[in-house]
Formats: C-alpha cells, sequence, structure tokens
C-alpha cells in the first residue's frame, strides 16, 4: 500500500469512526484495500458502485480521484453521507429493474458483496453492468468463497453432528425475512469456476481472478498478541494454511472486460 493510499485510509478510518462505524470499516479493511489495488482505471475515470451502502469503499474511491456515481436498494439512509461526498446515488431494485443510466457511460463497475444476495441468477445483472460499461470497461467482483476453509469446517461438523447445516436461530432468521429484506442474507455462495462462468456468460473477458484472504487478516493486529495472545496464535495459523492454500480464502475476486 502506498502511502498516499495509507493517507486515505487513515481518512476513511476517521470518518468511519466519527460515523459510529469504526468496527464495520476495520472488518472490511482489508477488503476494501484488494479492490482498490485491482482497479486499474486512471484517476478521473468514472466508476459506478452498485451496493453502496454503507459507504466506505464510496468515500476511498471519492478520495482515490474517481469520479463516482452510485446504485443501491436504499439511497436514502445515508443520503447525508452522498451529500457530503457529492456523489448520486440512484435507487434501484437489481433483479427487477435496468440501471439508470444510458449504454457507455462508465469505465468501470464495482459490485462487491452483493451478487451472494440475490435470489435469481445474476446474469441479467451481470448484462445490465456490460450495458453501461465503455468498451473496454471493467466490472470488479467480490463475494465470499463457497469453499472458505472456515465455512466448510464448519458444515462437515455440523454434519457429523447429525444437524442441519444452519442453526437454529439462522433458520428462523431467514424464514422471517419478507419482501426487500430477504436481501440482507445470503441467497448462495460462489467457487471461482461458477463466479469466472458467470462473467463469460455475461460478455465478458474474465482478465483477473484471485484468491484473497481479507477475513483472515483481521485480528492479526501486532497490539493484539499482548492483550489475547492465544486468538492471535490461533487466527495466525489460520491466515498460514489459507495463505499456503489459496482456495481456501475467504473471498473471490474477479475482473472481466468488455
Amino acid at each position: 500500500m502506498t502511502t498516499q493510499t495509507q493517507t486515505i485510509f487513515a481518512q476513511v478510518a476517521r470518518s468511519a469512526e466519527a460515523d459510529g462505524k469504526a468496527a464495520y470499516f476495520r472488518l472490511h479493511r482489508h477488503r476494501f484495500a484488494a479492490m482498490l489495488q485491482a482497479i486499474k482505471a486512471a484517476p478521473g475515470a468514472q466508476v459506478l458502485e452498485v451496493g453502496v451502502t454503507p459507504g466506505h469503499f464510496t468515500e476511498l474511491l471519492v478520495q482515490s480521484g474517481y469520479r463516482v456515481s452510485g446504485a443501491d436498494l436504499d439511497p436514502f439512509t445515508r443520503k447525508a453521507l452522498w451529500d457530503r461526498l457529492g456523489v448520486e446515488v440512484r435507487q434501484v431494485h437489481l433483479e427487477r429493474e435496468a440501471l439508470p443510466f444510458p449504454d457507455n457511460s462508465f469505465d468501470q463497475v464495482v459490485f462487491s458483496e452483493v451478487i451472494e444476495h440475490l435470489v435469481y441468477s445474476p446474469l441479467p445483472v451481470l448484462r445490465e453492468f456490460r450495458r453501461v460499461l465503455r468498451p473496454g470497461g471493467r466490472v470488479l467482483i467480490t463475494t465470499p468463497n463457497e469453499l472458505y476453509f472456515k465455512s466448510r469446517m464448519r458444515g462437515i461438523l455440523r454434519m457429523l453432528l447429525w444437524q442441519s447445516l444452519l442453526t437454529r436461530e439462522e433458520f428462523r432468521h431467514q424464514m422471517l425475512l419478507e419482501g426487500e429484506q430477504r436481501y440482507t442474507t445470503h441467497s448462495r455462495t460462489y467457487t471461482m469456476g461458477e463466479l469466472t462462468w458467470l462473467v463469460e456468460q455475461a460478455g465478458f473477458r474474465v482478465v483477473r481472478h484471485q484468491y484473497e484472504a481479507p477475513w483472515e487478516k483481521v485480528g492479526l493486529e501486532a497490539g493484539r498478541v499482548r492483550r489475547h495472545p492465544l486468538r492471535v496464535l490461533v487466527k495466525g495459523a489460520f491466515y498460514v494454511l489459507t495463505t499456503l492454500i489459496p482456495p481456501t480464502r475467504s473471498m473471490l475476486l474477479v475482473v472481466g472486460e468488455k
């Protein structure tokens, strides 16, 4: 991470703390760093972020010099932030409506940690991204890895104990969600092969695909060794394992080019 990028992250971290969302930013900052590094557009490029709430990555994009627009199911809750950043965020229901932007409008589309929430096939949504991208434009997608080691081990353990893959609390929570609340939980997760296939089926050329470990890095801060040595030791061992076996990492990152 360059000195300039570190400065930008520090600014957004302070903004998140003032907004009461310091814990969220701490949890997601490694994801944000991987995404920002994967964007190859030049400063001043027009970027559409689809699924902007709570806005930390939006602010990172703005501070990095991009011209940012947003689309979200609920653009109103964080309106004060969009106004401060000078970002127009339009309301759209991705599975029912076309994106409210003309053809060939953007150099980059960012779609991070959203595809797993879609109830139906994401192909129509991905084709919409291709429509609003300029020739040579790129879509950046991140999503949890279906083969994440921790999730797989949890599933195996529950099967060995002859239990449902969902806890009783998780099952009841999902069943009580109605209407647009359904989009607050994951509908399904993807493997790398599945995600790259979807991107290609939507008409993109996959130019980058990699396994990232943003969740594994959280909790390995040097200051925690003294306070929580056992937790840091376990977390560190887990991080080493996923480093040695990339397909077991927690996040998929794919970039497709129009």
